[in-house]
């Protein structure tokens, strides 16, 4: 007989963090170049992960850190500093831990959550400080420890500018200090389709080559990279390798981009890293696109990565429910499809605004969303499925419509109910999922349920946080033909 997958460990893109941090925007108001205001949003992005005492630490631009035990739920530790900015790194090194992260100095810590201590700017050889854009630090198996970034030429009176790897050892006495002149790991290349900006990869002259992340493997070194830029649905990853060294004998692998989604919810897998997980297994940990309300708005996911016969590297994106890893048969699809996706026809909502109508919660992108009016008291949506599906998972992208921090409405848990009944438009409801009690705060929350047959489904919200009016940017039923 079948284990049902709500005995299972299991995940869903994007991943379901807990307490989501807010989203940088410079304070700016009104918005850079569009001039609309600059609203609170939430956003993670840029994920390193430090795989270390057998868990994995992640740490996401805006707010660190995230710790998993079972390499499928993460727990949300709180860390200082808590938000350091874009990208940190951290690596363990003669029993502290160092920290770094875009456009910022070195930070030390006795374990891998902190507190860290800032120490001082990086050195170059000639005396003077730098802080690296996009830094990211490694550590050999010999214990010496070195750092990458991005790099990027001028601009010229076009705006156009080539962008570059550059890399160095540090001293393992004082790593601030680079021990040599930095070197050029690799360049922009307009031969390479996927480093070209824009979303259709359709600008020659220049593009971004940033999200640097080294990694080692069976010997080989990794250098991770992003293109084509954070705001677009092609942001993707790819990798150089050497045989020679850390700083040498780099060559572009054939099996490039190795993580690309350029659609749905899932859109975009850039700016991340590539790192270990048990039994000498490989993970990517990326950035997803969802720039509604902000060109940096951002959420993550992650997937295993896979070594084909010449030890270049793959990996198959998803955005459907995956075994998590130990699951028989080991990390794979879990079968299910989200039934009921862009069933236009079939939606009706309690209520909707002006402009955001049920349907938008179906429609399988990051950049819309349902929105029920001010005064509806108790909002739900409901749906045909069009035919009878067993039913085993949900997942929910939450709008936190009206946020705003500084005076005092901020985001916090979204209780709802989960029903289905058998007979379209009649019949007594049965509760599915009850999350009624709910008090976790998941901006993303993906749930699994006992197998039950459902031909109409209803979302229904029964309490959210004060002063928000709740959005659903996605609600997807997960099931298969029963």
């Amino acid at each position: 007989m079948t284990t049902p997958l709500y005995k299972k460990k299991s995940y869903c893109n994007p991943l379901s963090l807990p307490e989501l941090p807010l989203g940088d925007n410079y304070g700016a108001e009104p918005m850079k170049y569009t001039g609309e205001p600059s609203l609170d949003f939430r956003s993670i992005s840029d994920p390193s992960v430090l795989y270390y005492d057998n868990k994995w630490f992640l740490y996401p631009s805006y707010g660190m850190c995230y710790v998993s035990e079972d390499f499928t739920n993460f727990k949300h530790v709180r860390t200082e500093p808590y938000n350091i900015g874009y990208s940190p790194s951290v690596i363990p090194h003669r029993d502290k831990f160092l920290l770094t992260a875009h456009s910022n100095g070195l930070f030390i810590g006795d374990s891998p959550t902190g507190p860290f201590t800032f120490v001082d700017d990086f050195i170059k050889v000639d005396g003077s400080k730098i802080r690296p854009i996009d830094s990211a630090l490694f550590r050999d198996d010999d214990g010496r420890i070195y750092i990458y970034w991005f790099e990027q030429t001028i601009p010229d009176e076009r705006g156009r500018f080539i962008a570059r790897t550059m890399g160095v050892e540090l001293d393992g006495d004082d790593p601030r200090k680079f021990k040599t002149e930095p070197v050029l790991i690799h360049k922009f290349n307009p031969d390479h389709y996927w480093e070209r900006g824009g979303a259709y990869n359709q600008n020659y002259e220049s593009g971004w080559v940033e999200g640097q992340w080294m990694m080692k493997h069976n010997g080989r070194y990794y250098m991770i990279y992003s293109s084509s830029g954070t705001e677009f649905p092609n942001y993707s990853m790819a990798a150089y390798y050497s045989d020679e060294g850390p700083l040498t004998g780099f060559k572009c692998q054939k099996h490039n981009p190795i993580c690309r989604h350029d659609h749905g919810i899932v859109s975009g897998a850039g700016h991340g890293c590539i790192e270990h997980g048990p039994d000498n297994t490989l993970w990517a940990f990326y950035t997803i696109t969802a720039p509604a309300l902000h060109p940096f708005e951002r959420r993550i996911g992650m997937d295993q990565v896979f070594v084909d016969e010449n030890g270049e590297l793959y990996c198959n994106v998803t955005d459907t429910p995956q075994l998590g890893y130990g699951e028989t048969p080991g990390n794979s699809d879990a079968g299910l499809l989200p039934v009921n996706a862009r069933l236009r026809h079939r939606v009706r909502a309690s209520s909707y605004a002006s402009g955001r109508n049920g349907f938008y919660a179906m429609d399988e992108s990051m950049l819309t969303w349902w929105q029920p009016e001010e005064n509806d008291s108790e909002p739900c949506l409901c749906m045909d499925l069009t035919a009878d599906y067993t039913c085993e998972a949900v997942r929910i992208v939450w709008r936190d419509i009206n946020m705003d921090v500084k005076n005092g409405i901020v985001p916090g848990p979204y209780k709802y109910v989960v029903e289905q009944r058998l007979t379209v438009g009649s019949g007594e409801w049965e509760t599915v999922l009850d999350m009624s009690g709910n008090t976790e705060d998941r901006n993303i929350d993906y749930k699994t349920f006992p197998p039950a047959l459902c031909r109409e489904v209803r979302l229904r919200i029964t309490e959210w946080p004060k002063g928000i009016t709740p959005g659903v940017v996605s609600f997807a039923i997960f099931g298969k033909m029963k």
